[in-house]
């Protein structure tokens, strides 16, 4: 038996407990929050969940080329390519020349990309105001922190970002 197993074996009851705890609640939360942020179906046009997730990727890094969009978002080129076309025939994103690399296809977000964007944010915001409306600001802000170490610790295991 590995030691990583006997280790786990040795957890106390009331970790155990916790961490039961931990796993149901996160599950009950990912299923409420994607319901709560895309459940309107004018989200799910074009800016469903995923390529708002690229636009905002786009639009704090800057241009990416698809295979670097594929690899930060952990999904094969021709998904990532799939995205990224919808989005630049809607007009959100477009091509710009690479001047290092003249084969290179780098795309970046459109001012109409970035209006969309903060349309769909602003929307998003709606109901995260309203959830947190009751709540003090400093346990807003120590859930935001706690979710942020909680994302770098994802990010340090391999797990790929949300698309």
């Amino acid at each position: 038996m590995n030691r990583q197993r006997k280790k786990e074996r040795r957890k106390p009851a009331r970790e155990e407990a916790t961490l039961d705890s931990l796993e149901r609640e996160l599950s009950v939360f990912v299923r409420r929050a994607l319901r709560l942020f895309w459940s309107e179906k004018r989200d799910e046009d074009v800016l469903d969940r995923w390529n708002y997730a690229l636009l905002v990727r786009l639009l704090e890094e800057g241009p990416l080329r698809v295979g670097e969009v594929a690899r930060r978002f952990g999904i094969d080129k021709s998904t990532a390519s799939r995205h990224l076309g919808k989005l630049e025939e809607e007009g959100l994103v477009e091509a710009v020349a690479d001047e290092r690399d003249a084969r290179s296809v780098p795309l970046r977000i459109t001012p109409r990309g970035e209006a969309r964007l903060i349309e769909v944010r602003q929307a998003r915001m709606q109901p995260i105001r309203r959830l947190f409306d009751t709540w003090p600001s400093e346990d807003q802000e120590e859930l935001s922190r706690l979710l942020a170490r909680l994302n770098e610790d994802l990010d340090r295991l391999g797990v790929p970002p949300a698309r």
